[in-house]
């Protein structure tokens, strides 16, 4: 059975139907209006529940970018929309790309993709001219692009709403190209943050370091506790499940006998109907022919002895 995740990632919403958390604005304002004239600040979106509804929306100040089916017709603002998947009309992905695709192709504001062949009005995204600047080593996720591509336009901060990367996939994958940039634009003088709702800022343990902290060796104690539990538990499950395995083998038993053999069952019952009958007319007869047994037994005995009247007023027996 699958667990489910606290922060779902972008690839299950889409196995949801691509519509993101159930939170939609009944109005969404224009995204036409223009951010203020003033330093670059970009506020990069994605689609953690957690955090992505805490994005400055309001503040004219800030750039807003988003990206991610999961983030279609939710956002109240956005400035331009990253889309940097080439795959979203493969025959596996049409359940969301094709209303998604529809969706980037009537946006007002600009759309960044890797060409042109799925929306006609795309900017190509500038992939070669970050790959030069920035090495290719780390760009493990779209939000990766899109801080590298801030810091390229000069952006003096820049702060991501709606990125957890918490769950195993993305962390394994995507979470050291964000440390990367992250550290990139602090070695530039960028500032990068994020609301306290989001995990995205916490740094990875000092390899060899941590293990030994108190914190660390209190995870490993608990880590061990929990481990000699479930040894102990799962010999119970496996026991339990046999039984459960053996009493569905016993339903399906039952639900064979019960539709192959009812006919035979109801023949069974007509007999023992019959059978009833049969003994109750036998009793019957029984009691017919001890009746008319006894009865030629009386009749009988009448005719072996008849008392005859004689002269002289006494009785003579009839035999010769």
């Amino acid at each position: 059975m699958t667990k489910p995740k606290i922060t779902p990632t972008t690839g299950d919403l889409m196995k949801n139907g691509g519509m993101g958390a159930p939170f939609v604005l009944p109005i969404r304002p224009s995204t036409a209006t223009q951010p203020q004239p003033g330093p670059l600040k970009v506020a990069i979106i994605g689609t953690a529940p957690s955090s992505r509804m805490l994005a400055p929306f309001g503040d004219q100040s800030w750039t807003i970018w988003a990206c991610s089916p999961g983030n279609m017709n939710i956002l109240p603002r956005f400035d331009a929309w990253f889309e940097l998947h080439g795959n979203l009309l493969w025959p596996e992905n049409r359940h969301y790309g094709e209303p998604y695709v529809n969706f980037l192709r009537a946006l007002s504001c600009p759309v960044y993709m890797q060409d042109q062949s799925m929306v006609p009005q795309a900017i190509t995204f500038p992939m070669r001219e970050m790959v030069k600047e920035f090495g290719r080593d780390f760009f493990s996720s779209s939000f990766a692009w899109m801080m590298a591509y801030a810091m390229h336009l000069g952006a003096q901060e820049v702060a991501l709403f709606g990125v957890d990367m918490a769950s195993k996939d993305e962390y394994i994958q995507q979470r050291p190209g964000f440390y990367y940039f992250k550290r990139e634009a602090e070695r530039r003088g960028v500032k990068i943050s994020a609301p306290y709702e989001s995990d995205i800022m916490q740094s990875p343990g000092l390899y060899g370091y941590s293990d030994v902290m108190p914190f660390g060796r209190k995870v490993a104690a608990r880590r061990q506790e929990l481990a000699v539990r479930l040894q102990h538990m799962k010999p119970e499950r496996d026991k339990l499940q046999q039984n459960i395995t053996y009493l569905e083998g016993a339903s399906e038993d039952i639900d064979y006998f019960q539709a192959i053999w009812s006919g035979l069952a109801d023949d069974m019952a007509l007999l023992r109907t019959e059978k009833y009958a049969l003994e109750q007319e036998n009793a019957s007869l029984k009691l017919w022919v001890a009746k008319a047994q006894e009865a030629e037994e009386q009749r009988r005995k009448q005719d072996v002895v008849v008392p005859m009247e004689g002269a002289n007023g006494g009785q003579q027996d009839s035999r010769p």
